[in-house]
C-alpha cells in the first residue's frame, strides 16, 4: 500500500469521528445573540430584495459590517426551500467537519500522519469547535477556509493554479469574516518575502481591490462598523469614548492575561477559571511558542505569519468582544506548534519510552476534560431536544425569552403592515415578527425614548423579562410618563408577565406622571392599533421550528 493508503483512511476516519462527536451535543435551539437574526436577514434581503442591507432596521440602510460569504451561503440554502432554524444550522455544523479535515491535511504536512492525528485529535474534542458548531454563526466556515488557504499555500512548489486557489480561500475567509485581514496581510508578505511581485500585484488586485471597496463602503453607510468600534473603549457604550495608543497597550495586556487563563483554556478543556485552567493555558501556549520559533526558524510561511497577526489583532480588540469564539482559527494551530514544541524540547532529552509516556499523559490532559465538557453539551442538547419538542424552538430558555418570541410573532400578525417598534433584541424581533425595529434606548428619560420613536416612526414597545434592561429603562420610562403609553396585551404568567405597549401619538401623551410608584395607570389602546382578527387568523405560533420570516418566500 502507497503512503497515501493510510493517510486517506485516517482522514476518513477523522472526519467521520468528527461527525460523531457534533451529532449528540447538536442543539437545535436558535441562539439568543442577535447575530444569528441578523445573518439570517442579509440572507433573507439578498433573496428577497437582492440587496445588502440591514432589513430589520426601520432606516434599511445598506450593511457594512459582517461580510457577505455566510449571508450568502444561508440565502443559498432559503432559495432551496430552508425554512427552519435546524436546517441553517447545517452550514457551520458541515463547515466544522470540513475544518477538523482541513486541519487533518495540514497538520500531518507538518507532523507527518501520528503527529496529524493527534493535533487534529485534540483540535475536533475541543469545548469551543463543539460549542460553535451548531450555532448560526460565520465563525465555523471562516475556519474552514482559512485552512483550506494554509493547506493550499504549503503545496509543494506552489504553482500558479494552486497559489490561485489558496489566494481565492484568503479571500473567502476575509469576506467571511473581517478578522481574515491577518490572513490576506500573511499571503502579501509571504509572497513579497519570496520576490514574487508578479503574485503581489495580481493577490494585490484581485483581493486588495475588493477588500478596499468593502472598507470603502463601511465608511460611506456612516453606521456601527468593526474600524470604528475598534477604538471605542465598549462598542456597546459608546458615551465611555475611545482610547488612543497608551489605551491600546493597556487594552492589549488585559486580554493577555484573559485569553492565557480563562478565554484559551475555556474553548479547548471547558474550564476558564482556577489554577487548572491558568495552567493548561500557558503550558499549550508556551509549547506553541517554542514550535512556532521552531518553524520561522526554518521556514517562513503563511502560517507563521498569520499566528502572530491574527493574535495581535484580537489582543487590540475591545475587551467586552473577547472570548473563545475568536480564539477558534488558532487552535489548530497551537496545537501543531505545540506537538512541535514538544518534539524539540524532549529530543536528545527524553528518549524511548519515557517521553511516549510524557506525549500521552499532556494529550489525556487536554482530551480528558476535553470529553467531560462535551459530555455537559450532549446532557444540554438533550435537554433542548425535549423542550423544543414540547414548547417550541425557544422552550429550553427562561419564560422571558419564550414570552419575547410570543409576543413579537402575535405582533407581527396584529399590527398594521410597516409598523415599527423598541424591543431589546431588535434582529430577533424582526426574524419572529416580518417588522422593523430599533433598541429602546438605556435611558430612564421618557423623552429620549419618545424621541427615538418619533425619529423612526415606532407605535410599539416590548417590556420583556429578556434580561433586566427593559426593567430598568423601559420601566421606568413608563413610571415617569405613563400616558405617552397605552397597554395592548400581556403575555406569559399573570405574576411574571411581558408587557406588549402602544406608543401615543405625540399631541395624544398628556402630561408626565407624578414620580409615584402607585400612581402608574395605563390605559388601553385606541382602535386600529391592532387587528386581533387577523393575528387569530394567522394562526401563527412561537412553537413552530419554521421562522415566521421565511414564510413569504413560500409559493
Amino acid at each position: 500500500m502507497s503512503r497515501r493508503g493510510p493517510r486517506r483512511l485516517a482522514l476518513a476516519l477523522v472526519v467521520f469521528g468528527s461527525a460523531l462527536v457534533l451529532a449528540p451535543a447538536f442543539n437545535p435551539a436558535p441562539h439568543t445573540g442577535g447575530d444569528n437574526a441578523a445573518y439570517l436577514s442579509l440572507a433573507h434581503a439578498l433573496v428577497t430584495e437582492g440587496a445588502y442591507v440591514d432589513a430589520f432596521d426601520p432606516q434599511q440602510a445598506p450593511h457594512a459590517k459582517y461580510p457577505p460569504v455566510f449571508p450568502a451561503l444561508l440565502a443559498v440554502l432559503m432559495a432551496l426551500g430552508a425554512r427552519t432554524w435546524t436546517a441553517f444550522k447545517l452550514i457551520p455544523a458541515l463547515a466544522t467537519v470540513a475544518a477538523v479535515g482541513l486541519t487533518y491535511l495540514w497538520a500531518t504536512r507538518r507532523l507527518g500522519l501520528r503527529g496529524g492525528v493527534l493535533a487534529t485529535g485534540m483540535f475536533a474534542v475541543s469545548s469551543s469547535v463543539i460549542y460553535y458548531s451548531h450555532w448560526i454563526l460565520s465563525d465555523p466556515v471562516f475556519v474552514a477556509f482559512t485552512l483550506l488557504a494554509l493547506w493550499l499555500l504549503e503545496r509543494e512548489g506552489t504553482s500558479w493554479p494552486t497559489l490561485a486557489a489558496g489566494a481565492a480561500a484568503v479571500g473567502l475567509a476575509y469576506f467571511t469574516r473581517s478578522a481574515g485581514l491577518p490572513l490576506l496581510v500573511a499571503l502579501l508578505a509571504w509572497l513579497a518575502l519570496q520576490r514574487r511581485w508578479r503574485a503581489v500585484a495580481g493577490v494585490g488586485a484581485g483581493l486588495g481591490v475588493p477588500a478596499l471597496l468593502w472598507w470603502m463602503r463601511g465608511r460611506g453607510v456612516q453606521v456601527g462598523d468593526y474600524v470604528s468600534e475598534f477604538w471605542m473603549v465598549n462598542p456597546y457604550d459608546p458615551s465611555l469614548g475611545t482610547v488612543g495608543p497608551a489605551g491600546l497597550l493597556g487594552r492589549a495586556a488585559e486580554n493577555l492575561v484573559a485569553y492565557l487563563t480563562r478565554h484559551g483554556p475555556g474553548g479547548v478543556i471547558g474550564l476558564d477559571e482556577g489554577p487548572l485552567a491558568a495552567g493548561f493555558g500557558m503550558v499549550l501556549v508556551a509549547l506553541a511558542v517554542v514550535g512556532w520559533w521552531r518553524e520561522v526558524r526554518r521556514d517562513l510561511r503563511p502560517a507563521e505569519l498569520f499566528l502572530p497577526l491574527y493574535t495581535g489583532l484580537i489582543l487590540l480588540w475591545p475587551q467586552v468582544w473577547s472570548g473563545d469564539r475568536f480564539l477558534l482559527p488558532l487552535y489548530p494551530l497551537a496545537f501543531v506548534y505545540a506537538v512541535l514544541g514538544f518534539r524539540w524540547l524532549t529530543e536528545g532529552r527524553v528518549g524511548g519510552r519515557p517521553r511516549t509516556v510524557l506525549a500521552a499523559l499532556l494529550v489525556l490532559f487536554v482530551v480528558g476534560p476535553a470529553l467531560l465538557s462535551w459530555r455537559v453539551r450532549v446532557q444540554e442538547a438533550s435537554y433542548c431536544q425535549r423542550a423544543v419538542r414540547a414548547s417550541g424552538p425557544w422552550g429550553c430558555y427562561h419564560s422571558g425569552v419564550q414570552d419575547f418570541a410570543e409576543a413579537a410573532v402575535w405582533l407581527g400578525s396584529a399590527a398594521p403592515e410597516g409598523s415599527v417598534a423598541l424591543t431589546r433584541k431588535p434582529r430577533i424581533f424582526y426574524v419572529l415578527s416580518g417588522l422593523r425595529s430599533r433598541t429602546f434606548p438605556f435611558s430612564e428619560d421618557p423623552a429620549e425614548h419618545l424621541a427615538l420613536a418619533d425619529r423612526v416612526g415606532a407605535r410599539y414597545v416590548i417590556l420583556d423579562r429578556w434580561d433586566g434592561l427593559a426593567s430598568r429603562y423601559v420601566g421606568e420610562a413608563l413610571r415617569r410618563h405613563p400616558g405617552a403609553f397605552c397597554a395592548v396585551r400581556r403575555f406569559g404568567a399573570e405574576e411574571t408577565p411581558t408587557y406588549l405597549l402602544g406608543i401615543r401619538a405625540p399631541g395624544e401623551r398628556g402630561l408626565p406622571a407624578a414620580a409615584d410608584p402607585e400612581a402608574i395607570h395605563v390605559r388601553g389602546c385606541p382602535a386600529g392599533m391592532v387587528d386581533e382578527t387577523a393575528a387569530a387568523r394567522a394562526q401563527t405560533s412561537s412553537a413552530s421550528m419554521r421562522i415566521p420570516l421565511l414564510a413569504g418566500l413560500d409559493p
